[in-house]
């Protein structure tokens, strides 16, 4: 059984699993390929790069996700279920996966929160209206499921890629802290 599974490999889970993964947690992401900033040409706002492509910006964070210790896998969830406290999945290609805590960083695979029990509504931080997030998310994250986890628009944050990554490296944190027993800090050597 994992520590942590990540449902999304864009930006914010990606990010979520460098630190997971970073913090000693066996951490596995679930990547459909969907995620929207692939779409993007060039990033100007991303800080510390002064331009990136939106695929570039991707192979950088799924490498760091690799290279701390993450399982990436290419793939997609049809279904999420809860039973004492473990959070399964479902592959369409009909692999079963198992963990602790689960992160739900996908903006495009909303059926699995509405099969969770989760209200949408739509996200009004995002001009096009077309966004959804759920409703009752505390700013962190944290869901009325313990250990489930939701980041960045779903949890009505703004649609920019910098606090995408930043929401998803909080959650990460919080998960290893929680893990730990104390706060979990990781500075580079």
């Amino acid at each position: 059984m994992l520590d942590v599974l990540v449902i999304g490999g864009g930006i914010s889970g990606g990010s979520a699993a460098i630190y997971t993964a970073q913090g000693g947690l066996r951490t596995a992401v679930i990547d459909s390929g969907m995620s929207q900033v692939k779409q993007v040409s060039q990033l100007y706002n991303y800080p510390g790069i002064s331009e990136i492509s939106g695929t570039a910006l991707m192979d950088t964070i799924k490498h760091q996700a690799i290279a701390s210790g993450a399982e990436w896998t290419e793939g997609v969830v049809e279904s999420v279920t809860q039973i004492d406290r473990v959070f399964s999945i479902l592959l369409a290609d009909g692999k079963e996966l198992a963990a602790k805590h689960l992160i739900i960083a996908t903006n495009l695979q909303t059926t699995l929160l509405k099969g969770l029990g989760f209200e949408l509504a739509v996200n009004e931080k995002v001009p096009s209206g077309k966004v959804k997030k759920v409703l009752g998310i505390e700013p962190d994250g944290t869901t009325t499921l313990p250990n489930l986890y939701i980041t960045s628009l779903l949890a009505g944050l703004s649609s920019q890629s910098v606090i995408a990554a930043g929401h998803g490296a909080s959650v990460g944190i919080s998960i290893v802290s929680k893990e730990t027993g104390k706060s979990y800090m990781w500075h580079d050597k």
